[in-house]
């Protein structure tokens, strides 16, 4: 029986579970069972199934743009990686002992990929109903945190905005890093077709790139309303 949020799943065929929480590190080292990368497959499928059902019925007003935002607030490697960790997933994964000397337990990437396996376990453990329901019930309660429902994409958002207006996609480049090695501060600039170029700094190139996004973004909503 596993734990998954406030539902307790007890597993008819136990192979299941097993495979769903064995790393593609521990082949070879004596485990017979295979990894969890077939289920995981499975798993991520089941899950952004249920996710865009959930949205779907959710927001009956919202565009694709918006039910996409939000859904990928909901199923990324931060948001999956967390869910495991509150489930306790890093304690039950099987894997070789140089993967878990390298810190394996704790990657995000790691954790996302044996929850989604495991969710594809319970999927073909039951039916798509028994899944759905779980599903339903961890992520929902998600929805009504203002911060993930409204988290904006603003790179997206303003992809959107340039190829409305412009016919062409924002052009990021990196113009400057200062700073030491282990905490450099990036200065990114971004524009369409070399004009209503803007600037911005972070602390990565990511973070950057986002925060130019969203003074571009301004700049060019306060030209369409000025001209309208």
């Amino acid at each position: 029986m596993i734990q998954i949020g406030n539902t307790q799943y007890q597993f008819r065929n136990p192979k299941l579970l097993a495979e769903a929480l064995t790393h593609p590190s521990a082949l070879g080292y004596g485990v017979r069972i295979p990894s969890y990368e077939r289920l995981e497959f499975i798993g991520d499928k089941v899950l952004g199934l249920c996710i865009s059902e959930l949205l779907y019925h959710r927001y009956p007003d919202a565009d694709e743009g918006f039910l996409s935002r939000v859904q990928s607030n909901l199923v990324n490697t931060e948001c999956l990686a967390n869910m495991a960790i509150s489930i306790g997933i890093q304690e039950l994964m099987i894997m070789a002992h140089g993967e878990e000397r390298g810190g394996g337990r704790d990657n995000p990437r790691n954790l996302e990929n044996t929850l989604e396996a495991l969710l594809g376990a319970i999927y073909l453990d039951s039916n798509f109903e028994a899944i759905k329901d779980i599903i339903l019930t961890i992520w929902t309660p998600l929805l009504d945190n203002a911060e993930v429902a409204h988290k904006r994409d603003y790179k997206s958002e303003l992809q959107e905005l340039t190829q409305k207006y412009y016919k062409l996609p924002p052009v990021y480049r990196v113009i400057n890093v200062e700073g030491k090695a282990h905490e450099p501060l990036f200065t990114v600039q971004v524009g369409v077709a070399h004009i209503r170029e803007v600037t911005a700094s972070g602390k990565s190139r990511k973070e950057a790139e986002v925060k130019a996004a969203k003074i571009l973004i301004d700049r060019i909503n306060d030209e369409q309303a000025t001209e309208s």
